[in-house]
């Protein structure tokens, strides 16, 4: 295996996750403040197993002797910029004991770039800091590795292998005043804050996109199954492709229709195979800031598609799509509290038990993409804590200071 010696690593992040650019409708610019995130040195220890030897004439080792040092965990969220300032360098030690471990390979995220450990065990990579995200740094490989120039044993290798710890890349939370529920005096309202950096514009829960959706039938009324639908406007522009249709005829498709647009409309069936259309020269026109049903009837010959009832129906329907930072509080499993959308300076009210807030639990904040079909939010609504989960590799442990 070839390993890369003092190479960077971009930490990449899983979810939903989603792009560096924001999610389509409008941003909005956070206030400034200066990063919360200060400098932190982590230790992760192996989970206990038997003792190991680093080689055969080694003496035994703890599993609090395997240590993988990072200089820096935290770090705060920064928009992503043409000239890569939202990247910044970090590196780490692998060591057993005050033995360093050289060699072994290394892993950030979901990347799969190798980082080998130089002779002290030290190694570098690179941070995004332009993605909200958990990244675990974990030791993957240690076929050429040694300590003190000596193989490593088999009972050490597998402790090494079980070491991890991670990076969080998040905004910075700050508390600005806890006050008593107004509702409920066993409850208290804590009024918080997400900051970003000066200049940055940070994109918090919102419409993103309109559901299209609707059946395809065929002449008979008969539902037809793995039919596509495609809309865009001349030139491709503003495209957009549906699921394939089921058993019942129904697709969908998430698009974000400007000023009542005109669009292509064509559907597929047989694989590609079979074409149908408007006819020559007509669009279709989306409604505007709706989610909407088409409902289409293919011809019995020829593929032109009547533009009209009742071959062609459309009728607007409810909810949209949406995406953007949330931020949750964790909490023990049982424990219902509610939490404000951030308004467009990140401020946010957290409804909560009193004995809980007194535990001093942590944030996590997460980018959320979710239909919502019962009612349309807006910044300041009120949502259940069951509204919002925190995600596989989303921060969560987030200590807030005080403003």
């Amino acid at each position: 295996m070839k390993y890369l010696s003092k190479s960077a690593a971009f930490v990449l992040l899983a979810a939903g996750l989603a792009g560096c650019a924001s999610n389509g409708g409008d941003n909005a610019a956070a206030p400034s403040a200066s990063s919360s995130a200060s400098a932190a040195t982590a230790s992760a220890s192996a989970s206990p197993s038997a003792s190991a030897a680093v080689s055969a004439s080694a003496s035994p080792i703890r599993a609090e002797d395997i240590r993988l040092d990072i200089d820096r965990t935290s770090y705060t969220l920064k928009q992503w910029k043409m000239d890569g300032s939202h990247t910044t360098s970090s590196s780490g030690k692998l060591l057993i004991g005050d033995k360093p471990v050289a060699h072994a390979v290394i892993h950030v995220g979901d990347s799969k770039r190798d980082i080998a450990t130089e002779d002290d065990g030290s190694f570098d990579m690179l941070v995004d800091q332009s993605l909200l995200a958990e990244i675990p740094v974990r030791v993957v490989s240690l076929d050429q590795a040694t300590v003190n120039g000596q193989p490593i044993g088999k009972d050490a290798a597998e402790r090494l292998l079980s070491v991890s710890t991670s990076i969080s890349v998040y905004y910075p939370i700050e508390t600005t005043k806890i006050v008593p529920s107004a509702k409920d005096p066993s409850q208290v309202e804590v009024h918080a804050r997400v900051v970003g950096n000066d200049g940055d514009v940070v994109s918090f829960f919102q419409i993103d996109k309109y559901r299209i959706g609707g059946i395809v039938k065929d002449a008979e009324g008969h539902p037809i199954k793995d039919a596509i639908v495609w809309i865009d406007r001349d030139e491709g522009e503003g495209f957009a492709k549906s699921t394939p249709t089921d058993e019942n005829g129904r697709y969908y498709m998430y698009y974000l229709p400007e000023n009542d647009e005109g669009t292509n409309l064509t559907v597929t069936t047989d694989n590609g195979k079979k074409r149908y259309t408007l006819p020559k020269g007509k669009v279709f026109y989306i409604p505007d800031e709706t989610s909407v049903d088409i409902n289409i009837t293919l011809p019995k010959e020829g593929t032109e598609i009547v533009d009209k009832p009742p071959t062609l129906v459309s009728v607007t329907s409810p909810g949209a799509m949406y995406t953007g930072i949330l931020v949750g509080l964790n909490v023990p499993q049982g424990v219902n509290y509610t939490v404000t959308i951030p308004d467009k300076e990140g401020n946010f009210v957290l409804t909560v038990p009193k004995d809980v807030w007194e535990t001093h639990p942590s944030f996590f904040e997460t980018k959320m993409t979710k239909f919502v079909e019962d009612r349309e939010l807006s910044w300041g609504d009120t949502l259940p804590s069951s509204f919002l989960e925190p995600g596989a590799n989303d921060p969560k442990n987030i200590s807030a200071s005080q403003a």
